[in-house]
């Protein structure tokens, strides 16, 4: 079990490095086009793709951010249930935790491919881009944010294990 949570640990902080290196592409790409779209409309014409551009890169930098937050434990919690536990039994509410997301994620990423799927003949109408490619960042931001909750959860046991 060990070699297992070392794999999946070393593909969660790879992927988690890709998605914080994207994340801050994305919004450094709505600050730069946001502000284009502003000088362009006080001095010359209002460009008519930045505002849809903008728009997606938000939808992606939130699905990518999600994963990025979920792999440090940053999202907000209710964890009054949690703290009631100590010990051992802390350690497997936490899994348990864990185990409820990854169902969700698990059912996110199926219903996002299947969406994704459904648009993917439709075509954005300012850039003209293929809207599965928009759609895509369900999936893909669910499935990291799966990766990473299988991480935590083998770092659970595995520290466990070396503690027993």
């Amino acid at each position: 079990m060990v070699v297992i949570a070392k794999v999946i640990k070393k593909a969660s902080d790879f992927v988690d490095k890709i998605g914080c290196g994207l994340l801050i592409l994305t919004m450094v790409g709505m600050v730069f086009f946001t502000s284009l779209q502003i000088i362009a409309r006080v001095f010359f014409t209002a460009l008519a793709w930045s505002e849809e551009l903008t728009r997606y890169l938000l939808v992606w930098s939130t699905f990518i951010g999600a994963g990025c937050v979920y792999k440090r434990g940053g999202h907000i919690n209710v964890s009054f249930i949690q703290d009631k536990f100590k010990g051992k039994s802390n350690k497997y509410v936490k899994i348990l935790v864990h185990l409820i997301c990854i169902a969700f994620f698990i059912i996110a990423v199926y219903y996002g491919l299947i969406y994704m799927m459904k648009q993917g003949a439709q075509s954005s109408p300012a850039l003209g881009i293929r809207m599965n490619l928009m759609y895509m960042a369900i999936p893909i931001g669910c499935g990291v944010m799966l990766l990473h909750a299988l991480n935590a959860i083998f770092e659970i046991l595995v520290t466990r294990e070396v503690a027993e």
